[in-house]
């Protein structure tokens, strides 16, 4: 157990030898452990010596440096203690300016070392609170800080305020889009390894950016391919259109990507998506040393195999029928400009499904 550190300040003699009397139990079995100093200053010093003190006993009349001014020095230097003045001088007026420069409690001698007692553990009590605090904020902090990673700032917010952020496992519908670099491998080639890191991390934060702005969940990156989710946590009915629409907007973030690296003579990059809706299962999956939140089932491979079909239909974006008539019915107007550089690529089959999917394609790779 590491001793809570309690720094006494007070010019006289026996002060330090009825301190040490008194707590000789706390001292020996390791929970308190005392420091001494004779005025304000050395207190300073003391204090600048060891951040680890979390309690200051101080006195008010001292040489060199006094007890109120040495409770303006701490607060000035923001030190993270908690002040006791400990006085003979006990009327109102120091007891006011004490509390006002940030004393904690203030006691009056003669001490009365059972009300001593009380006011250090009472003082403990006040930091434990304040740190369980800061503990929690902090929690709260890196979690909202992983959420930022997979989710929008909106979604967020609202996961955050949620004692059960992503809910049970169950069923819905949502809307599945599956990108992957083209040629990733050739590309590749003759780069050193962290070469390769930095041009998927740029990749990577421009593609999440986009997915975010749409209203998407980033479900996982997988090297140079990447997974997003519409209607994760909670499906609407823009899920579908804002999917598509983030289809397009990740070509133009790769057109805008492309134009950086022509400049510094970088070969372009290009990119298949495949974007498909239906049901899926959601929820944790995972066991005792590691759980992720997840989203399986057909419409899942389906989109995937959409990524796929990119490059025997030599289209960009190949978009199931499901998102496609979705989209369609959609209010939205910028929905309909978006539709108009769609075409129809048939029925197809799709490895590992039985049956066939009715897909469309981008107009053209230059322009979609």
């Amino acid at each position: 157990m590491t001793p809570t550190k309690i720094l006494v300040v007070d010019d006289e003699p026996d002060i330090e030898p009825l301190v040490t009397q008194h707590f000789r139990r706390q001292i020996r079995g390791g929970s308190l452990s005392f420091r001494f100093a004779r005025d304000g200053r050395q207190a300073l010093d003391v204090l600048a010596a060891d951040r680890e003190i979390g309690v200051v006993l101080s006195d008010i009349n001292m040489p060199v440096m006094d007890g109120l001014t040495l409770l303006s020095e701490i607060a000035a230097q923001a030190l993270p203690v908690r002040a006791i003045i400990v006085s003979a001088y006990g009327d109102m007026g120091n007891i006011r300016i004490a509390m006002n420069r940030g004393a904690f409690d203030f006691l009056v001698k003669p001490i009365d070392m059972t009300d001593l007692d009380l006011t250090i553990r009472k003082t403990l009590d006040d930091i434990e609170r304040v740190a369980a605090m800061r503990r929690e904020r902090d929690e709260a902090q890196r979690m909202r800080s992983n959420l930022a990673r997979y989710f929008s700032p909106k979604i967020v917010d609202i996961l955050a305020a949620r004692n059960e952020p992503l809910g049970p496992i169950r069923r819905q519908d949502v809307a599945v889009l599956f990108s992957d670099i083209v040629g990733f491998t050739g590309l590749a080639e003759g780069l050193a390894p962290e070469r390769i890191m930095e041009i998927l991390r740029d990749y990577h934060a421009r593609m999440s950016a986009v997915i975010f702005d749409c209203g998407g969940t980033l479900e996982k990156f997988i090297g140079d391919a990447l997974m997003a989710t519409f209607g994760v946590p909670d499906p609407s009915a823009d899920d579908a259109p804002n999917a598509l629409r983030c289809a397009f907007a990740m070509r133009q973030a790769l057109r805008d990507w492309n134009r950086d690296r022509a400049a510094l003579g970088e070969a372009p990059i290009e990119m298949g998506i495949g974007v498909h809706f239906g049901p899926v299962v959601l929820g944790d999956l995972g066991g005792e040393h590691g759980m992720a939140f997840t989203v399986i089932g057909d419409t899942v491979n389906t989109a995937s195999r959409l990524q796929d079909m990119t490059r025997s239909l030599r289209a960009p974006i190949v978009a199931s029928e499901a998102v496609v008539g979705i989209a369609r019915a959609s209010a939205e107007p910028a929905m309909g400009g978006l539709l108009g550089r769609l075409k129809p690529a048939g029925d197809h089959p799709v490895r590992g499904r039985a049956g066939t999917v009715t897909v469309w394609t981008a107009s053209d790779l230059s322009s979609a």
